[in-house]
C-alpha cells in the first residue's frame, strides 16, 4: 500500500532492504502494529510491487506456537478468498519463520482520511467513497469476516478513483483460544477478523513517552515534542488525535482504534457484523459533517459517550463545515450508530440500501410519472399519434432485452439485473471472479447490442426498405426469439452462480447460438419444420425451453445437475417422438457425458443423435455432432483413424451449411490434437494456425478463447521441440488469460504448468519449479488437494529437481504424484511418466534402489501396452544402465 511517497523505516525495520519474505523482496517497511510489520516489497515471479504483511504469533493461554501459527495461517488464507472490487486483493499467505505473511496489492492512492481533507468534497462524492467502502465490508461480511477495526485509514481512494477497504487483521491469534462464532442478525456466524497493521501511515508514535509531553485530546492538532527534536522521523502533524488513532494493546476481548469502536468492543463483549456498521457510520459521519459523533477529550470520556449512546447534537452537525448534507443521512446513521446492536440495520447491505435511495430523487421521479399521466390524459391521441410518428416502428428490439440484459450506455451504472449477477459472481469468493465477470459482462453485451442491430435489420428490411419477405422476416424473427432464449436462460443461471459457473462464464458466454445463423436465409429454409399439430407445437416448444435452460447450466459448469436431467430431456423427446428434437436432446447429454469422461456412453448417445438428425435433416446438428465425435473418439479414446473419419464428416458439412466459424475453429483444435497425440505434432501446426486465425478474427486478438488456441500452439511446438517459440506462445497465452480470466483461473493453470514443462526442456528448472507451484496452488484451491491434475505439477516439480542434480528433493514431490495418480489418474501413460521420475530419483538419491527397478519395469510394461516406442526405448536404455546389485 501507498500514499505515492517512497516507503520509510527510520531504522526501525526488521528486515532490511533486499532481504526476502518467501519469493518477495522486501523494499522497505511502510507501516508497524501490534501484530506486526508491513513491508513494500518485489515479487519477482510477476514482475511487480507488492505489500507483505509479517504477523507475529505470540503462544499463551495453553495455545503452543506452532499452533498459534496453524491458526493465523488457516485465518489468513480465509481472507485471501475474499475477492471484491473494493476490498485490497490478497495474492499469497504462507509461513515465514515464526510468523505469517500475507503478500497484498500495493494500492497507489490516499487514505480515505487523507482524501477528505485533501481538499473540499461535496457531500455526494464522500457518500459515494463510503457506500463503495461499504460494499467492501458487506462481501466480507457474506464471507463470515468481521473487519473490527473500520476507520478511514483503513480504506484506500487510489490514483484511478477506486476504493477499497483493507487491513482485514487477524484478531484470534494464537494469545487465547479462538472464541466460538458468535451468529450475526441474519443468523450466519462470523469470523472475526480484528487487529492487524495500518499499511499505509508512517510508523506510529508511542502514545507517550517519559518526558514527552503531550496535549489535551481535545480533537486539536497533537504535538509530541520529545527532548532532542524528531529523531525517529514521526509524522508530529496529523489531522486526528493520535490517542484516537492509535491502535490498542490487546485487553480481553477490547481491539481496534478507540475513535470508532462499538459500545460491545468497548465492554470486551462478543461482536459481528454489526460491529463494523458502527464504525463505518462513524466514519461516514465524521467524513461529512467534520467532527465525530462522539465527543471526548479523554479516553474514559469517549468511552463513557459511546457506551451510553450520547451524539453530538443536531445542531452541532448543522453548523459544521458541511451544512448541505440532508436530513434524511444523519437519521440513516444514527440508526446505524445504537448502542444495542439489534437496534440497527440487520446487515451492512440494508445500511447500504438506505443510504442509496434519495427521498429527493424518488419524488422528483414521481412528479415526472404524474406529469406524463397527466399529458397522457389531457392531450389523448393526439399525443399518442405524435409518439408513434416519431418512434422508428424498428426500435423495439432494447425492450425486449428487459429483465435479460438491457443495454447501457459507456459510463453508466449496471443495471439492476447485472448488479444482482454480478454480485453473485463475486460472492462465489472466487479470486478469479472480478475479472471473469469484467469479460463475461463484455461478451453478454456485445451479444445483446448485436442482438438489437440483427433485430431492427430484420424488421427494417421488411416494414420500412421492402426488400424482404414477411416470410423471410418470420424465419429470422423466429431464429432471434431462440437467440434470446438462449441468452435469458444463461443469464437465469449467473444470477445464481456457483464457482464452477464462474469458472465456465466466459466459455459459457461463446456458445450462445450464433446471431449469423440469423441472417442466413436459404439455410433457414432448410431447418426443420415444426409438428403441424398445435398440440404436438406446443409440447415441443415448452421442451426445447428446458432444453435450452439445461444446455446454459452445461455450458455454465453444472455437470453434476446436467447429467441427473439430460436423460430425462431425452425420454420425453423421445415420448415426443419428434425426431429433430430428440437428435437436440441426445446431442446435449452426448456433451454432458463426454465432459462427465464417460466416453463410451458419450459415443453412443452421439452416434444416435447423429443417424436421427440425418434422417430428418436436421443438419446443424449433425454438424455439432461430427464435430463433437472428433474429440471423443480421436483424443478421449486414443482411436486416431476414427477421430480422423469424423473429421471428414464434420468438415463436408460445415462447408455445405456454411459459417459457424468458431465451430470450425474448434474442428480444427480437436483434429490438431488428435494430430499431435498420434505423433504427428507437424502435421497439426497449419491446422492449429487456422483455428487460432479464426478465433482471433471472430472474437479479438485478447479474447481468453485465442489464448486457449495459443497454449495449443505451444503445446505443439513443444512436441515438436521448438523449445524458445513454444514458451513465446505460451508466455502470450498467460497474459491473454490473466486479463480475461483473472491470475487465478483454473484455465491459466493449464497454461502455467504446460509453461513449466517448457522451462524444464529449456534447463530454467527454478522457473519450471515456479510455474508448477503456481498451477498448484490455483488447482489445489478451486478443487481440493486429491484433484488429478495436481500430478502434473507435481511430476513437473520432481523431473526440474532430478533434472538439477537434486534427486533427494524431488523424492517428496514424486511420491505425491505417484499416490494422485495411482488412486485418480486413468491416463495409462502418466502413471509410466511419473513411475520413471520416481524410478531414477530413488536410485540416484541412494534411497531404495530396488524399488527403483521395480517401478521402472512398470513404466516399461504401461509404455509398450500403450506402443509408445520413445518413452519405452528411454526407459529400457535406464534399466540396462541400472542393474540391481
Amino acid at each position: 500500500m501507498s500514499d505515492g511517497s517512497p516507503p520509510q523505516d527510520h531504522g526501525q525495520a526488521t528486515l532490511a532492504r533486499g532481504a526476502s519474505i518467501g519469493r518477495y523482496v522486501v523494499l522497505g517497511l511502510v507501516g508497524r502494529g501490534g501484530m506486526g510489520e508491513v513491508y513494500a516489497a518485489y515479487d519477482p515471479e510477476l514482475d511487480r510491487k507488492v505489500a507483505v504483511k509479517l504477523l507475529r504469533i505470540k503462544p499463551g493461554a495453553g495455545v503452543s506456537l506452532t499452533e498459534g501459527r496453524q491458526r493465523t495461517l488457516r485465518e489468513a488464507q480465509a481472507i485471501a478468498r475474499l475477492s471484491h472490487p473494493n476490498v485490497v486483493v490478497v495474492y499469497d499467505v504462507g509461513p515465514f519463520e515464526e510468523k505469517v505473511f500475507i503478500a497484498m496489492e500495493f494500492v497507489e492512492g490516499h487514505t480515505a482520511g487523507f482524501w477528505t481533507n485533501s481538499q473540499n468534497r461535496t457531500w455526494q462524492e464522500t457518500l459515494k467513497v463510503y457506500m463503495a467502502a461499504g460494499r467492501g465490508l458487506a462481501a466480507a461480511h457474506d464471507k463470515e469476516l468481521v473487519h473490527r477495526d473500520f476507520k478511514p485509514d483503513n480504506v484506500m481512494v487510489s490514483r484511478d478513483g477506486s476504493v477499497r477497504v483493507m487491513d482485514f487483521g487477524l484478531a484470534r491469534q494464537a494469545e487465547k483460544p479462538a472464541p466460538a462464532p458468535r451468529a450475526g442478525a441474519n443468523g450466519a456466524k462470523a469470523v472475526v477478523a480484528g487487529e492487524g497493521v495500518t499499511t499505509t501511515q508512517r510508523l506510529p508514535a508511542p502514545l507517550a513517552e517519559p518526558g514527552a509531553p503531550v496535549a489535551p485530546l481535545d480533537g486539536s492538532t497533537l504535538v509530541l515534542t520529545p527532548s532532542g527534536g524528531n529523531p525517529r522521523g514521526i509524522d508530529l502533524e496529523t489531522s486526528n488525535s493520535a490517542m484516537f488513532d492509535a491502535r490498542l494493546t490487546k485487553t480481553g476481548a477490547m481491539m481496534g482504534t478507540p475513535a470508532y469502536m462499538a459500545p460491545e468492543q468497548f465492554r470486551g463483549l462478543a461482536t459481528d457484523a454489526r460491529t463494523d456498521q458502527f464504525a463505518f457510520c462513524i466514519a461516514l459521519y465524521e467524513a461529512l459533517y467534520g467532527e465525530r459523533p462522539f465527543a471526548g477529550n479523554t479516553l474514559m470520556a469517549l468511552t463513557t459517550n459511546v457506551v451510553n449512546g450520547k451524539i453530538r447534537d443536531g445542531a452541532s452537525a448543522s453548523s459544521s463545515t458541511n451544512t448541505k448534507v440532508p436530513l434524511w443521512i444523519r437519521k440513516i446513521l444514527l440508526r446505524g450508530l445504537r448502542v444495542n446492536a439489534d437496534e440497527r440495520y440487520p446487515s451492512m447491505a440494508e445500511l447500504l440500501d438506505a443510504l442509496g435511495h434519495n427521498p429527493a430523487v424518488a419524488r422528483r421521479r414521481w412528479a415526472i410519472a404524474t406529469s406524463a399521466l397527466l399529458l397522457a390524459g389531457g392531450f389523448g391521441f393526439g399525443v399518442q399519434k405524435g409518439l408513434a410518428v416519431s418512434t422508428p416502428a424498428c426500435g423495439g428490439g432494447p425492450e425486449k432485452l428487459a429483465g435479460i440484459w438491457e443495454l447501457v450506455g459507456r459510463g453508466q451504472a449496471e443495471t439492476p439485473r447485472q448488479a444482482r449477477i454480478h454480485d453473485a459472481f463475486l460472492k462465489t469468493g472466487k479470486s478469479y471472479a472480478k475479472d471473469v465477470w469484467a469479460t463475461t459482462s463484455r461478451a453478454l453485451s456485445n451479444y445483446a447490442r448485436a442482438w438489437v442491430d440483427m433485430y431492427r435489420e430484420t424488421c427494417e428490411a421488411t416494414a420500412v426498405n421492402k426488400v424482404q419477405s414477411e416470410e423471410v422476416m418470420d424465419l429470422r424473427m423466429t431464429c432471434l426469439q431462440e437467440r434470446l432464449g438462449g441468452l435469458r436462460a444463461l443469464t437465469e443461471v449467473f444470477s445464481d452462480a456457483s464457482g464452477e459457473v464462474v469458472e465456465n462464464a466466459v466459455s459459457a458466454a461463446n456458445a450462445l447460438g450464433s446471431l449469423d445463423r440469423c441472417s442466413d436465409v436459404p439455410v433457414l429454409r432448410a431447418v426443420v419444420k415444426p409438428p403441424e399439430d398445435a398440440r404436438t407445437r406446443r409440447m415441443v416448444e415448452e421442451l426445447r425451453k428446458r432444453v435450452a435452460e439445461l444446455k446454459a447450466k452445461f455450458d455454465a459448469g453444472r455437470l453434476k445437475e446436467s447429467l441427473q436431467k439430460a436423460p430425462n430431456l431425452v425420454a420425453e423427446a423421445r415420448t415426443i417422438a419428434y425426431l429433430p428434437l430428440v437428435a437436440e436432446t441426445l446431442l446435449l447429454h452426448g456433451r454432458v457425458m463426454t465432459i462427465a469422461g464417460d466416453s463410451q456412453g458419450a459415443a453412443k448417445a452421439l452416434d444416435e443423435a447423429f443417424s436421427t438428425a440425418e434422417t430428418s435433416r436436421h443438419d446443424e446438428v449433425r454438424a455439432e455432432v461430427a464435430t463433437q465425435l472428433v474429440y471423443v473418439f480421436g483424443y478421449q479414446q486414443s482411436n486416431f483413424q476414427e477421430g480422423k473419419r469424423w473429421a471428414k464428416v464434420a468438415d463436408a458439412i460445415l462447408r455445405r451449411i456454411g459459417g459457424h466459424e468458431l465451430l470450425q475453429a474448434w474442428l480444427l483444435n480437436d483434429l490438431s490434437g488428435v494430430l499431435t497425440q498420434e505423433g504427428f505434432p507437424e502435421a497439426a501446426m497449419p491446422l492449429l494456425k487456422r483455428s487460432f486465425d479464426l478465433k482471433e478474427r471472430v472474437l479479438g486478438p485478447r479474447h481468453p478463447d485465442v489464448g486457449i488456441a495459443e497454449v495449443s500452439v505451444a503445446f505443439a511446438l513443444y512436441k515438436l521441440g521448438r523449445f524458445d517459440e513454444a514458451f513465446a506462445h505460451n508466455t502470450r497465452a498467460a497474459s491473454i488469460l490473466e486479463e480475461g480470466l483473472g491470475t487465478a483461473h483454473p484455465n491459466l493453470a493449464i497454461c502455467v504448468s504446460n509453461g513449466g514443462e517448457i522451462l524444464n526442456a529449456l534447463n530454467r528448472y527454478r522457473e519450471a519449479r515456479r510455474s508448477f507451484e503456481k498451477a498448484y496452488v490455483i488447482w489445489e484451491r478451486e478443487f481440493g488437494s486429491d484433484n488429478v491434475n495436481l500430478g502434473f505439477a507435481l511430476t513437473g516439480i520432481g523431473m526440474s529437481f532430478i533434472r538439477e542434480g537434486k534427486s533427494g528433493d524431488a523424492l517428496a514431490p514424486l511420491e505425491r504424484a505417484f499416490l494422485l495418480r495411482a488412486q485418480h489418474e486413468p491416463a495409462t501413460s502418466r502413471h509410466a511418466e511419473t513411475a520413471f521420475a520416481l524410478a531414477r530419483a530413488l536410485w540416484e538419491s541412494g534411497r531404495d534402489p530396488r524399488r527403483a527397478r521395480i517401478l521402472a519395469e512398470q513404466a516399461r510394461h504401461n509404455y509398450a501396452k500403450l506402443a509408445e516406442a520413445k518413452r519405452l526405448a528411454e526407459v529400457n536404455e535406464w534399466l540396462g544402465e541400472h542393474r540391481a546389485g
